[in-house]
């Protein structure tokens, strides 16, 4: 055990230094280091399955996803960088590998010769359904099946609390635009 709480220690030092561990109880580092590493973890899990399945990164299905939730399937790319916390040049290079594959299209936004759209094509849409199958699979065998449902309760809870209210999704363009 105090080689488990060494580790924990050693990983929470990284980010709030030695000063901030001896501001913190042993729960709170334990805590914060769980929350860390747990989201690291996962993260990587879930996105291993993904891309060999599927051949997509995490933030490349949210594009997907956010695109496939969209009216007609299209968004513009600085909403799509604002919805993912992403820079608009990230989302660029995303949309760029899609494109290629054949996944999205840029399109100009029809009201802003500024703004450019992202479209997801009709393979865009089928290979979003079956990577997001991918992923709900995943997070429930890696996470969902290892904890209890009053645990599940007060993590989201927590969480909820902690996040506070979220942003809206953005939009397209203010005008029509031919559907993908």
């Amino acid at each position: 055990m105090a080689a488990s709480a060494e580790r924990v220690n050693a990983r929470a030092a990284y980010f709030v230094g030695e000063e901030g561990l001896s501001a913190w109880t042993p729960a709170q580092i334990a805590a914060w280091s769980g929350v860390m590493e747990a989201q690291r973890r996962l993260a990587r899990e879930v996105e291993t399955e993904l891309e060999a399945r599927h051949g997509l990164a995490l933030s490349a299905l949210g594009l997907l996803g956010r695109l496939a939730a969209a009216e007609d399937g299209i968004l513009r790319l600085s909403t799509l960088a604002g919805d993912m916390g992403l820079s608009l040049s990230r989302v660029s290079r995303i949309v760029d590998a899609l494109e290629a594959r054949g996944l999205v299209e840029r399109r100009p936004c029809p009201s802003d010769a500024r703004a450019t759209n992202a479209c997801l094509t009709p393979a865009g849409r089928e290979l979003a359904r079956g990577a997001q199958a991918t992923v709900f699979a995943s997070i429930q065998a890696s996470f969902f099946d290892r904890l209890a449902e009053d645990e599940v309760e007060v993590l989201a809870n927590v969480f909820m609390r902690l996040l506070g209210g979220g942003a809206e999704p953005g939009a397209a363009c203010d005008q029509p635009a031919d559907p993908c």
